[in-house]
């Protein structure tokens, strides 16, 4: 989405402070984050589940079409966890 005004951000950013928080008391991994560039504005969620159907998804969505932001979803993307096995390595 583009830059929204200044105080445009204020209660996309306490929703996502908010839903933080309550991740967090529940154990459940939900991170969001603003990423303000230049000429856009990014909402990072990292989730432990794909499900767009959560009920803070409305409430942002709600916020930006208030906000008359022009915004998309994207697909969600699988992160792997790391690989924690130590592969062999070549000694000579």
């Amino acid at each position: 989405m583009p830059p929204p005004p200044r105080d445009g951000l204020g209660q996309i950013r306490e929703l996502l402070d908010s839903e933080n928080a309550h991740a967090f008391e529940q154990a459940r991994a939900w991170a969001a984050q603003l990423i303000l560039e230049h000429r856009s504005t990014q909402i990072l969620v990292v989730s432990d589940s794909p499900a767009r159907n959560r009920e803070v998804n409305h409430r942002l969505e709600s916020e930006l079409r208030r906000l008359e932001a022009h915004y998309r979803v994207t697909d969600p993307i699988a992160i792997r966890a790391p690989d924690t096995e130590r592969r062999p390595t070549r000694t000579d």
